[in-house]
């Protein structure tokens, strides 16, 4: 068997590390090779992560990658001005564990170095699947080039701009969600720069006077991307048995929370079951696409507070998630709502309402934070 990975990405690289780590416990041979377009950069932004990164680096690399892949620690997310109860709301990990922030330069070049023995690297540009004889395509080639097989996601935002400050020494180890008038701004320590991203809605708010509220909120004075986004997923992950979409040429939605490594990961072991476990095409369908939308659900229920700011965008993202159908997300915060501090802390362990990756105790923490 063969299959081919297109894009070497983030969702790319996470695909070859995945495969080539799972192949291992079938009883199948399987060739893995990544094809990829070198002329096509890197996006330039730190990136967060869940804690199934580090695990499937782990499994990829053993503890080696600690002292080769540049990281630094990430022990959950603080929440900076969001909600009227309390300035600070610290979603914390379990303690004990972490995850991890990096560079996707460094993340690509660490596994496509380091894994090289297990794929075959070659520098193409795809343009259509009939290039390929692999019996199975993942493609993680980025943003589609249209949307006409795709569903909208809901969701307040629809730019971002991308910069840099200096290194802060004996900075934070977790990411830093900071509500601004205009919506909200990403902060990631990473080993020698701190990466910055600016998130608003470019109908409220034009670019110019988001570079300026950029500058003088956060000091980040030169923007090095203007990164303007659609949210969406695609209706079908499987195309004709063959094709799995993977990364942003699966979905995209904006980065509170950081869910994006995760679902990339998420969506592999549903694809890996397709292939060797003969899991029902339809299955892998709802599992992938329900997945992200409670991922949406959970984003937007983070805006239903407000945030010290008294704004129009502020005014739109309650309006967003007010007109948003939240049946199913709002049975669980009903049900956490109702929980004893006995029964919180049993969830930690004894998991009963998974929602994509949280739990009951992830709920329990934001609705103290904020209601």
């Amino acid at each position: 068997m063969k299959i081919s990975i297109i894009g070497r990405g983030n969702a790319g690289c996470i695909s070859a590390m995945f495969f080539s780590h799972h192949r291992n416990i079938v009883n199948t041979k399987v060739e893995i090779e990544l094809l990829y377009d070198s002329k096509i950069p890197p996006v330039p932004t730190g990136q967060g992560t869940t804690l199934d990164f580090p695990e499937l680096l782990f499994k990829s690399f053993d503890s080696g990658y600690i002292n080769k892949f540049p990281t630094t620690m990430k022990t959950g997310i603080m929440y900076e001005n969001f909600g009227s109860k309390q300035n600070k709301i610290f979603h914390h990990f379990p303690v004990g564990l972490y995850s991890l922030h990096f560079e996707p330069k460094q993340f690509q070049d660490f596994v496509c170095s380091n894994l090289k023995v297990n794929f075959k690297e070659v520098d193409e540009n795809i343009q259509d699947y009939n290039q390929i004889d692999s019996d199975y395509i993942i493609d993680c080639r980025g943003t589609p080039k249209n949307f006409t097989e795709y569903d909208n996601l809901t969701n307040p935002f629809n730019c971002a701009l991308l910069g840099f400050l200096p290194k802060k020494e004996n900075d934070v180890k977790y990411t830093r969600s900071i509500a601004h008038k205009n919506g909200w701004c990403f902060y990631i320590p990473l080993p020698d720069k701190t990466s910055l991203g600016y998130v608003f809605n470019n109908n409220i708010t034009s670019v110019e006077d988001a570079k300026k509220d950029f500058a003088e909120s956060f000091g980040v004075e030169k923007v090095n991307r203007v990164f303007p986004f659609s949210q969406y997923v695609a209706k079908e992950p499987i195309i004709d048995n063959r094709i799995f979409l993977n990364g942003n040429r699966l979905f995209f939605l904006e980065p509170l929370e950081a869910t994006a490594m995760g679902t990339y990961i998420v969506s592999n072991k549903s694809y890996f079951d397709f292939m060797f476990n003969n899991k029902d095409k339809r299955d892998v369908h709802s599992e992938i696409k329900d997945y992200i939308t409670n991922i949406q659900d959970f984003i937007l229920w983070h805006y239903s507070t407000g945030s010290i700011y008294d704004t129009v965008f502020w005014k739109h993202a309650k309006d967003v998630w007010n007109k948003h159908d939240k049946v199913n997300i709002e049975k669980i915060i009903k049900i956490v709502k109702g929980m004893s501090e006995a029964d919180v802390e049993k969830s930690r362990s004894d998991i009963k309402i998974p929602y994509a990756q949280w739990q009951e105790w992830n709920f329990d923490n934001w609705i103290k934070g904020t209601v």
